[in-house]
């Protein structure tokens, strides 16, 4: 009789109810089934049961010992702190504990339990791997929306900055407070934006690991919204840049290093995730820098980035370097659609772009402003060569042997600095 009410435990709903009636056979009150959750390393109620219980405490210590000593015995509130029962429960090899409440069923008694457990484990380990997943799926698209409110407030704001600067304001004090409720309104959102995109990408990976295992067809739509969250993450650290140049507060490590390995390094990594176009590497110069590396790495990245985006109908981007007297230039140079000449001498500045392009290709108009701030607090210079044959971006950097930097650890244009000549 008890092996058939056993067989009953596989319906998940009706399981703590036919659990009750199988304790009832056993000279028990109630029955209840713990099973080992992989990810927190923690003994819970298996999917059917109560999953709140009265007097937590009691019961987890009550868990670990049966774990550590194989069996244990002892007394247990249910189904209220109102209502202690005498309890003992035992561990299967694996950590599932079974407890009984109300009674002490004998070792004949528990041995058709104790022959179908590992299968019950699997089964409750199998719906618990089930639950899990949907509760990511659940945190992921909250953490979306968030994130996808977020974005449209940033975009409004910049659209009401843009309105508020062409407009020709006297009130200098307004145009201020503006910039300055913009700028904390940036540190805000971009703070808040990567809680959800690190929570995402968390989601997204353990998804990705079970879909390879469970479905491998559905991989390809993870990787897409792994790619889309790289590009909202490339966002938010353009913003958290803008707010500490405006600040002050962006700090560089210099040290040497050699400017033609960068170039390859990059190039490489570029590569890889381009396949619409090949990025030629021309007139190499072995030559060394003083800087921070990462820094000019993220520079020749979004010149790279830039090239790649708007040339769409161009099939390569050339890459070159030249010394020039005292200083190494580097340029990226595409065959897309170009940059009116009206709108070249505007192209460094915070916020701006052509608005010919503004509809057809995404971004905030920070990557370029940001790698000026960079080139500039290295000493070096920034600037744009195009026609309707294309684009080429171009900046330079002192040579080691004669950058007025070399073995700085802080910002040189930081205010008091030696090298800073601004007023």
């Amino acid at each position: 009789m008890v092996l058939d009410l056993l067989g009953e435990l596989y319906d998940k709903g009706t399981r703590f109810e036919n659990a009750s009636r199988i304790a009832g056979h056993l000279g028990c009150s109630h029955l209840m089934i713990f099973i080992q959750d992989a990810e927190i390393q923690q003994v819970l109620p298996a999917p059917g049961f109560p999953q709140t219980l009265p007097d937590g405490k009691a019961w987890h210590n009550f868990l670990a010992e049966c774990v550590t000593k194989g069996a244990h015995s002892g007394t247990l509130a249910f189904p209220d702190k109102q209502h202690y029962n005498f309890a003992s429960g035992f561990s299967g090899l694996d950590g599932t504990v079974v407890v009984c409440l109300g009674g002490s069923p004998g070792e004949d008694e528990l041995s058709p339990l104790k022959a179908i457990l590992p299968l019950l484990t699997k089964l409750f380990r199998l719906e618990q791997g089930a639950i899990n997943s949907e509760i990511r799926v659940a945190l992921a698209q909250n953490s979306a929306e968030k994130a996808e409110k977020l974005a449209r407030a940033l975009e409004l704001m910049r659209r009401q900055l843009k309105e508020a600067l062409g407009r020709k304001e006297k009130d200098k004090k307004a145009i201020e407070d503006l910039m300055s409720k913009k700028d904390e309104f940036m540190n805000v959102a971009s703070h808040e934006l990567k809680t959800p995109i690190t929570n995402m990408k968390g989601y997204l990976q353990i998804l990705k690991k079970e879909f390879v295992k469970k479905n491998g067809s559905s991989i390809n739509l993870l990787e897409k919204a792994d790619h889309q969250i790289n590009k909202l993450t490339g966002l938010v650290n353009d913003l958290l840049d803008v707010t500490k140049i405006h600040a002050g507060k962006m700090l560089y490590n210099f040290c040497e290093f050699e400017i033609s390995q960068v170039i390859n390094e990059v190039v490489s990594q570029a590569q890889v995730a381009v396949t619409t176009h090949q990025i030629m590497i021309t007139g190499t110069v072995q030559s060394r820098v003083q800087g921070d590396k990462n820094r000019i790495e993220q520079v020749i990245s979004n010149l790279l980035s830039n090239a790649v985006k708007y040339s769409p109908n161009a099939e390569k981007i050339i890459v070159s370097t030249l010394l020039t007297g005292n200083a190494i230039q580097i340029s990226v140079k595409d065959f897309g659609i170009g940059i009116p000449a009206e709108n070249q001498k505007h192209i460094f500045d915070r916020f701006y772009r052509v608005e010919e392009c503004s509809q057809q290709f995404s971004g905030l108009g920070l990557g370029l402003y940001i790698s000026a701030e960079i080139v500039r607090r290295h000493g070096g210079t920034i600037g744009v060569k195009s026609d309707a044959s294309g684009t080429e971006f171009y900046f330079s950097l002192p040579v080691a042997t004669q950058n007025p930097l070399r073995d700085s650890l802080i910002d040189p244009l930081r205010p008091g600095s030696p090298y800073n000549n601004a007023p």
